[in-house]
């Protein structure tokens, strides 16, 4: 459980009584929290609708919006901050009411400050834990077996550098082809820092765009654009005090990546429709399986951004370059696949040549993949090389066929291979000549986009 301090919470106050209000503001800061001050409930609900706080003290009865109305016009906005109602002249009814609509506690006047604090610090700990389990959904499927296993030289080379690099507070940006890990390893960035406790947040910059890039990422108002009838709380603030993950940033739109550049330089942004700048305190990762700095050349990626997220990369080897990892990595992918399969599962030595010899352009990926693919198919609690949509052809019958050559040449060797890894193989090759462009795959290979999934997935590559 992470340890809440006073420093990394932001406190709302909503008093109309100016002596109180500064005073609430004064001794609240003085013992650490960011308070932001608002004197009405008007104000009160437009400081809360800019930004994300961790609890609100409103007081109940104000001229104008009372602290009733703004507390329901505020639960209809957001139910992430805790709201704490105080007010001198309290009743049980009132009480009820704003227990009723979505408020933390309900404190009479006058309130000892050590006991308002001891207040402010539980809601915290609640909007913490609330925070959490947004971010848990969020990921849920992301944070399943999350493990680097191998003992290879180049892995343990990047597993050295990971803890180096973690320890900073720095960008860091990681590269390496599709499948390689890259989120594991940005994982392992974030639980060797100093926010192992916070946050982790990550989003694909594969599935923007140019409409939906700036609200995922900055949030919006109500009403920023058409459809927009509630306001929204962007990636940044969630992530705010941890780390954000950006994973295939080289499809980030030009126009988001300057305020990419901004956000990084100033630690600030604001909401689609929006005219306060938030601050936050946000950590980025970065990966791509492109080369940004081909993509610089190209014009599709900001020169100034690159160098700024440049500082700390990590390189990441295929697997075809850590042939030492394939074993353990089967071994512990077959774990994962049988685990409530109370039988003894074993791999042939057939199979696990196999394994060792094939390339794995889909990288670790892929190999997971045709583990549980394998681990399906089997009838028995063994995996065969037969298993695997690469196993390699029958030696009891391997014909060789001389191609026809002009004179002169010499004649070149053919062993016929099934018709579907020839299709395998084409289609690995198009993907790499387009830098795994589905729709340009689609097109080139003659086939819609839905076709070219299906056969992904039949033949274990990425999807």
């Amino acid at each position: 459980m992470s340890e809440i301090t006073h420093s990394d919470a932001k406190v709302l106050v909503v008093e109309d009584d100016t002596s109180l209000r500064e005073l609430l503001q004064m001794e609240l800061t003085r013992s650490g929290y960011k308070v932001t001050a608002t004197a009405s409930g008007e104000e009160g609900l437009a400081a809360y609708c800019e930004e994300i706080f961790n609890v609100v003290l409103q007081d109940v009865r104000m001229p104008g919006m009372d602290g009733v109305e703004a507390l329901k016009l505020m639960r209809a906005e957001s139910n992430i901050p805790e709201i704490i109602m105080f007010t001198g002249h309290g009743t049980i009814e009132t009480a009820v009411e704003c227990i009723r609509n979505g408020a933390y506690d309900y404190l009479t006047k006058p309130v000892k400050l050590d006991e308002l604090e001891m207040v402010i610090d539980k809601a915290c700990e609640k909007n913490r834990l609330r925070l959490e389990n947004i971010n848990l959904r969020h990921e849920m499927k992301r944070f399943e077996n999350q493990h680097i296993v191998g003992s290879s030289q180049v892995i343990q080379k990047v597993l050295a550098t990971v803890q180096r690099w973690g320890a900073t507070d720095e960008h860091v940006l990681i590269t390496g082809e599709s499948g390689t890990g890259k989120e594991l390893v940005a994982r392992a960035v974030h639980d060797a820092s100093r926010r192992v406790n916070k946050p982790f947040v990550t989003v694909n910059c594969g599935r923007f765009d140019a409409n939906t890039a700036e609200s995922e990422l900055f949030g919006h108002m109500q009403g920023a654009f058409t459809g927009a009838n509630k306001g929204r709380a962007g990636l940044f603030e969630l992530a705010d005090t941890g780390t954000l993950f950006m994973d295939e940033v080289s499809e980030m739109p030009l126009d988001v990546q300057v305020k990419m550049l901004r956000i990084i330089e100033t630690s600030t942004f604001r909401r689609m429709g929006g005219n306060h700048d938030i601050r936050v305190n946000v950590r980025f990762v970065f990966a791509s399986n492109k080369v940004l700095g081909d993509c610089v050349a190209r014009g599709e990626f900001r020169e100034d951004l690159y160098h700024r997220i440049n500082l700390l990369p990590i390189q990441l080897p295929p697997l075809r370059q850590r042939a030492d990892d394939i074993v353990p990595l089967t071994w512990f992918f077959m774990r994962q696949c049988t685990e409530n399969d109370p039988r003894e599962w074993e791999i042939a030595d057939e199979a696990l040549a196999s394994l060792t010899a094939y390339q794995w352009p889909g990288n670790v990926r892929e190999l997971k993949n045709t583990i549980r693919r394998a681990c399906i198919l089997a009838n028995e609690p063994i995996i065969t090389a037969d298993l695997f949509p690469f196993s390699p052809p029958k030696t009891s019958y391997s014909p060789v066929i001389t191609t026809p050559v002009s004179s002169g040449e010499q004649a070149a060797p053919f062993t016929p291979e099934p018709l579907w890894a020839v299709e395998r193989e084409h289609i690995v090759k198009v993907l790499q000549m387009v830098e795994n462009n589905k729709s340009r795959a689609a097109k080139l290979l003659e086939i819609d986009r839905k076709t070219l999934y299906t056969k992904l997935e039949r033949y274990g590559l990425e999807v």
